[in-house]
């Protein structure tokens, strides 16, 4: 039997060997925190841009929507945002026209990339969504597209009247102690960005990680959803640029070796979940000025 003790040791000499700038790494067995550590000036109170792991919360709020009847994943996105379309149905790209709540939510738009500038502030990042011409049919092909949980976080946001955090709060959060200085940052058009925008505590991805191990044991509304999120929807393989990404894709969760899944999010920051050991792994870092520092993570 491996040595907790010794194992994360070990964990941490290869981080400082490896040089790699970690913020703060938080590790549970059995809801149990057993290591906590963090880099000065980065404690237990920064909060910490979240980038990409921002889109596993849009797919839990989207699978609130489903629960509560408000959607199908079924449904077409276009029907949602009939004001960014042609005033002639017969205008809009057949691709587009096709493409689900379920294509966006297992990066199979009918898009090759992001859709917006996110450098701009006089670009619309939703309608970018719907009036670039599509490149391919939707459900064919995964690409890591951003602009389509941000489109998401705004169809949840249209639809429920509240700022995406907001309604996770009501539906989730509050309840399992996320801070409440946590929030998400807005696109030049005020809607919050699903793609990359959290600001939050490590500990806050901690309880995001205890919450969702234990809906996917089962017995709650939304644990068939989170199932299916946490599970194989998408072949990532050929998009792979190492190993672990190659275990295939959720809905807007990355499927990881040993059964687990996860959250990733640009720069180190990774929430690494695995069901069967009840075992989780938060990180956070900044490794965007390295060269290949997120696969060294990895």
């Amino acid at each position: 039997m491996i040595n907790p003790d010794s194992a994360v040791n070990g964990f941490f000499r290869d981080l400082a060997a490896a040089g790699l700038p970690v913020h703060s790494v938080l590790m549970a067995k059995d809801k149990t925190v057993f290591c906590e550590s963090y880099c000065p000036p980065y404690g237990a109170d920064t909060l910490h841009r979240m980038f990409s792991i921002t889109k596993s919360f849009v797919s839990l709020a989207v699978g609130f929507l489903e629960v509560d009847d408000l959607i199908s994943l079924s449904d077409r996105i276009i029907d949602y945002f009939l004001e960014y379309l042609p005033a002639d149905a017969k205008a809009v790209h057949p691709w587009l026209a096709e493409m689900t709540l379920e294509h966006m939510l297992k990066m199979e738009t009918c898009h090759s990339a992001t859709t917006y500038d996110k450098f701009s502030t006089a670009e619309n990042w939703v309608e970018s969504f719907f009036v670039k011409t599509p490149d391919h049919r939707p459900g064919t092909v995964f690409n890591y597209d951003t602009s389509s949980p941000h489109t998401l976080s705004a169809l949840v946001e249209k639809l429920t009247g509240k700022r995406l955090l907001d309604y996770l709060r009501e539906k989730c959060l509050d309840g399992i102690g996320f801070s409440k200085e946590a929030y998400i940052l807005a696109d030049p058009f005020g809607v919050s960005m699903g793609g990359s925008g959290l600001m939050a505590l490590p500990s806050d991805l901690m309880k995001f990680g205890f919450y969702l191990m234990d809906m996917r044991k089962g017995g709650y509304p939304i644990s068939n959803y989170i199932e299916k999120a946490a599970s194989f929807q998408a072949a990532t393989v050929m998009n792979a640029d190492i190993p672990e990404q190659t275990y295939g894709y959720g809905y807007q969760f990355w499927r990881l070796s040993y059964r687990g899944f996860a959250c990733y999010g640009m720069g180190g920051q990774f929430l690494l979940m695995y069901l069967d050991q009840d075992l989780i792994c938060v990180t956070t870092a900044d490794t965007q000025g390295m060269s290949g520092g997120q696969s060294a993570d990895l």
